[in-house]
């Protein structure tokens, strides 16, 4: 992981660069639709490159951790020592999943870490960057903010989701045979606000480590990437497969 960690962790700069602009904002309904998870989860991912080990995840669902809030936390490693890291949390609420707050730390020679906070009932949110400095200097820190969609008359309640929330915020989606959506995706790596299309490939039977699952496939794609997640048919809906670019997750464990 330490090759996709690096590059990750060169993200502060694009907060830097993108505080100039953003594309246009186009308004989305929810598709979020409820929650399938009943109680705390951890599941349990090994990540490959062109069948090399690539390193480890952990996705951790922890509901109420305050009243009407659940937090999710994303727990990556590398797969030599597990010295880098990119971990991101992100804390939501529990019925719809609207985002309210989130937390990326991305360690690889240094720590840098993307906060984001979103204000009650929209408007504009909120950009921290912080890249710890070199013995004997200060971090460099980083502040910008973003417009979020406005309300329509075709979209009355627009909604967006946190970067941090994706393999949660599709397990909600209510995937069917020919489903295509789209929502309002926050990057604060990025520093940017954008559309992200959802579309139903079909279904296949997938099998990992965890076991063997009917999953629905489901590409997610925006104007520069396209990844695609296999998620399990039957609740609670887990992600049992990803391709994020070039990197391959599979589901491993269950708790």
């Amino acid at each position: 992981m330490r090759r996709r960690l690096a590059l990750a962790a060169l993200a502060f700069l694009a907060l830097a660069a993108a505080a100039c602009g953003s594309a246009p904002l186009e308004a989305h309904a929810p598709i979020f639709a409820e929650a399938p998870w009943r109680g705390p989860e951890r599941l349990h991912y090994a990540l490959s490159e062109r069948d090399e080990p690539y390193g480890t995840c952990v996705f951790e669902t922890r509901p109420d951790v305050s009243p009407g809030v659940t937090e999710l936390r994303r727990l990556c490693t590398d797969a030599d020592d597990g010295r880098y890291r990119d971990d991101g949390f992100a804390r939501v609420d529990a019925a719809t999943l609207a985002p309210v707050s989130s937390r990326r730390i991305v360690v690889v020679d240094d720590e840098r870490r993307f906060d984001t906070s979103y204000p009650p009932g929209g408007g504009r949110v909120r950009f921290d960057s912080r890249q710890s400095g070199a013995e004997g200097e200060a971090p460099r820190e980083i502040t910008a903010e973003r417009e979020l969609p406005a309300p329509t008359a075709d979209v009355p309640e627009p909604a967006w989701y946190d970067d941090e929330e994706l393999f949660w915020l599709i397990r909600g989606t209510p995937l069917a045979e020919g489903y295509e959506g789209a929502y309002t995706n926050v990057n604060a790596s990025a520093g940017r606000v954008f559309s992200v299309a959802v579309t139903v490939e079909g279904a296949e039977r997938v099998e990992v480590p965890a076991g063997v699952f009917e999953a629905w496939k489901v590409r997610i794609e925006t104007s520069t990437v396209t990844h695609f997640l296999w998620v399990e048919r039957e609740a609670p809906h887990r992600v049992v497969r990803a391709r994020l670019e070039r990197v391959r997750y599979e589901l491993t464990a269950i708790e």
